[in-house]
């Protein structure tokens, strides 16, 4: 079989052109997510501003009301990615964005159990398409080595959100009681280098059209089901963390209105280490070591959580250190198994199923910290250990495995294209032997 070759433009800076998408296109979606995961996860910072209280809820009605979202939001998200393939982003996210306005405007309204409970199901149908569909939108204009530090800047936002919401449910607590784009313009050999780049780099095995093929491939790819389960464990725990943050540091000693200040720094410190990892990780070429690494850190700040003897000063200092290692691995996850897929279909479908695994963690998130084990909270520490080692153990056999296939692709790259014609070798996608897998 021939070899398809593609030239990039020299005529255009390639830096330079990478600067004009990271202006364009990364905060923009950034300021969404913001927006998106503020609207989420602040409903930890009404509890400590006495929205059990005021709509009357009573046992395990809270948590069910976090756990419910995620209901609808797993649910949508993969029709919202095959979507997104046929429907410009720009039509798409912003319908879901208004949408998602109007319930959280009406959210402010509540006044029982069961309206909470609605406006956070509808919220789940409304955010549900952002996260998948951002992720997969970056696959299509940076190359494999350039995502990851795309992805945790966009990642970054919800950890922007998670202090901006501490910071701003402290000054709203002292409020208690006292008041009742157009079109992009693109120079043609800028579209032409962009679209040559992402040939070159997926080794051109690349399909752009809607291909039913691939999303079939998608849903019988083992290497899929790893990253699912790794993603899995890790959003179950991020997002429990960020629910439970300021009730973590409440139970530590502080006042409720001190707390909501205190939960700001380990988001500011994940954010910073989030950043940092993926620069080192997209020149580094790799993704396993760094997510296994980062996993080691948030296990050593659950533990200085967990330990009966460490002093207030300890614990809190374990909480960051659990966002300085947590909050990393959800960003590598994603990139690691986005750098292994080709193919638009089966990117935007492998995206969708990892995005809404990790938000069935998010339904469970809800139940890792229950009332009862207050203020210590040392089940729910103890969980989180547990599950971090488990998705250690999970990205070893990962990273062995992809090895394992990279190795037989170099030395007997023939018994990938046995009986297959070109046309059928172009749609193989990652399993092309020309395609390496990022490790």
């Amino acid at each position: 079989m021939e070899e398809e070759t593609t030239e990039i433009v020299e005529s255009v800076d390639e830096k330079r052109l990478l600067r004009k998408l990271d202006v364009r296109i990364i905060p923009l979606f950034t300021l969404l997510y913001i927006l998106s995961f503020l609207d989420r996860v602040n409903i930890g910072n009404a509890k400590l501003a006495h929205l059990e209280r005021d709509l009357g809820l009573t046992g395990n009605e809270y948590n069910w009301a976090l756990s419910i979202f995620f209901v609808t939001y797993v649910i949508c998200e993969i029709p919202s990615n095959i979507i997104i393939i046929k429907i410009k982003p720009s039509i798409w996210i912003a319908s879901l964005m208004v949408g998602w306005s109007v319930v959280m405007i009406i959210m402010a309204f509540v006044k029982n159990y069961t309206q909470l409970l609605v406006t956070r199901l509808l919220l789940g149908v409304f955010e549900a398409g952002l996260f998948p569909g951002v992720i997969f939108h970056i696959t299509r204009w940076y190359r494999r080595t350039e995502q990851n530090y795309r992805v945790s800047l966009f990642f970054s936002g919800c950890l922007i959100a998670g202090a901006f919401s501490g910071l701003l449910a402290f000054a709203i607590m002292y409020l208690d009681g006292r008041f009742g784009l157009s079109s992009w313009q693109w120079a043609q050999d800028e579209r032409k280098t962009i679209i040559d780049r992402l040939q070159l780099d997926s080794a051109n095995v690349n399909t752009t059209n809607l291909d039913k093929y691939q999303i079939y491939e998608a849903f019988k790819d083992w290497k899929i089901y790893i990253a699912l389960s790794i993603q899995f464990i890790v959003s179950m725990l991020g997002y429990s963390f960020s629910f439970f943050l300021p009730s973590i540091v409440n139970g530590l000693g502080f006042g409720s209105v001190i707390s909501q200040l205190l939960s700001v720094p380990p988001y500011i410190v994940g954010s910073f280490t989030t950043v940092t990892v993926a620069i080192l990780s997209d020149r580094r070429k790799i993704r396993g070591p760094y997510l296994i690494l980062c996993s080691l850190v948030a296990i050593v700040g659950y533990v200085l959580l967990v330990v009966p003897s460490s002093s207030i000063a300890i614990k809190y200092t374990g909480a960051c250190v659990v966002g300085m290692g947590l909050f990393v691995c959800i960003p590598i996850s994603i990139t690691w198994l986005m750098n292994n897929l080709a193919g638009d279909s089966k990117r935007a479908v492998g995206s969708a199923m990892l995005v809404s695994s990790g938000n069935a963690g998010g339904l469970l998130a809800a139940q890792i910290y229950q009332p009862k084990d207050a203020p210590a909270y040392k089940t729910g520490h103890t969980i989180a250990i547990f599950l971090l080692i488990v998705a250690i153990i999970l990205s070893m056999v990962q990273y062995y495995l992809l090895n394992r296939v990279n190795k037989h692709k170099i030395n007997d790259p023939d018994r990938f294209l046995k009986g297959k014609n070109k046309e059928e070798a172009v749609i193989l996608g990652d399993k092309h032997p020309s395609f390496v897998y990022s490790l």
